[in-house]
């Protein structure tokens, strides 16, 4: 996996760029949300990659468990 982001700059795999379309898409894929659900949580819980996916599938669990 290339660690350097579009500008050269070193990614850090533990946060996602929120402005990064690709990196909000690929949260909803690994966790089953949709994209505007995981633009929400990154608007919301802000860049953290652990907290987001906890928060993501919370989310998808209580979806699941609706009648």
């Amino acid at each position: 996996m290339n660690k350097f982001g579009k500008d050269n700059i070193p990614r850090d795999d533990q946060t996602i760029d929120p402005d990064n379309v690709l990196d909000v898409e690929a949260l909803a894929l690994r966790t089953g949300i949709t994209g505007d659900q995981a633009q929400a949580l990154v608007d919301r819980i802000g860049n953290d990659r652990a907290a987001l996916e906890q928060a993501a599938r919370e989310l998808k669990q209580q979806e699941s468990e609706k009648p």
